[in-house]
């Protein structure tokens, strides 16, 4: 990790996770870019964190506008920073179908589109050891973007779930890309987190998901570790529960697939030749 001060950019930042997980950086030490959406709680959580006396600032962004994700990378790019860890930590969970100005249904704006986006226009502040961790869950349910893009079609549960396989089939196959550019690659499960990220969920599902969840902090050291822990500098296409190593789902596992969902994603990006 260069520098005394690695610079790290999250998104979701004013999430339980993000938000937990930006505090231990700065615990650590740790130059932090706060992103997520503008709002009172994103200036107060930069405000709390120490704001520039402890190195930390915040950009506001959407990430399921395409717009937004670009205005945010070219923020980022004229700072001149080298990003040492990008932690993609931002989700949402929609009940109902909903479409974002250009088009796309919300969580697979916010969960995939918007990061992959993101990550691909950070590469040039990546290059040289930078690392990318994505959080996700061990999804297997079956992608299909297309599928994920019609309105006609659209369930709920199956749509959440298939943005996070896609989180995974994205990492895997950013790890190969990425490695001409000393860039690593890395997927992380938190597990079950208090947080407000199901709140739009039937009643049964956010009765279970809080008896079951933990606090953010746990999943926040975890999370600090696989950002700028020395003992992850070489570590690339891994999937973390926590910060052990587990198998991703077996469905993630094809090449062939990995690849189809990066080139399809790109083209519905507009990346065209940008990006790893």
């Amino acid at each position: 990790m260069a520098g005394l001060h690695p610079v790290v950019v999250i998104t979701g930042a004013t999430g339980a996770i993000g938000s937990a997980t930006a505090a231990v950086l700065v615990r650590r030490g740790a130059r932090v870019l706060l992103l997520a959406r503008p709002s009172d709680r994103l200036s107060g959580l930069v405000r709390t964190l120490g704001g520039e006396e402890k190195r930390v600032s915040s950009i506001p962004v959407d990430l399921s506008s395409l717009a937004s994700v670009r205005s945010a990378a070219r923020e980022i790019g004229r700072t001149g920073a080298h990003v040492d860890a990008l932690l993609n930590v931002a989700a949402t969970f929609s009940r109902e179908y909903r479409r974002t100005k250009e088009g796309f249904e919300v969580m697979l704006a916010t969960n995939h589109l918007g990061p992959f986006l993101l990550t691909n226009l950070l590469r040039d502040r990546l290059v040289g050891r930078g690392r990318v961790i994505t959080v996700t869950a061990p999804s297997s349910t079956r992608l299909d973007i297309d599928q994920l893009i019609d309105k006609k079609r659209f369930r709920a549960l199956e749509t959440f779930g298939a943005t996070k396989a896609a989180n995974v089939l994205f990492t895997l196959e950013l790890a190969r890309r990425a490695k001409r550019w000393e860039v690593r690659a890395n997927a992380c499960h938190p597990g079950l987190v208090r947080s407000e990220l199901m709140r739009e969920a039937w009643a049964p599902i956010r009765v279970i998901t809080r008896l079951l969840s933990r606090s953010p902090e746990r999943a926040a050291e975890d999370l600090a570790d696989l950002a700028i822990s020395p003992a992850h500098e070489g570590t690339t296409g891994w999937f973390f529960k926590g910060t052990k190593r587990i198998d991703p789902p077996k469905s993630t596992l094809d090449q062939q697939a990995q690849s189809v969902l990066w080139k399809r994603t790109a083209e519905l990006v507009d990346l065209e030749n940008a990006g790893f």
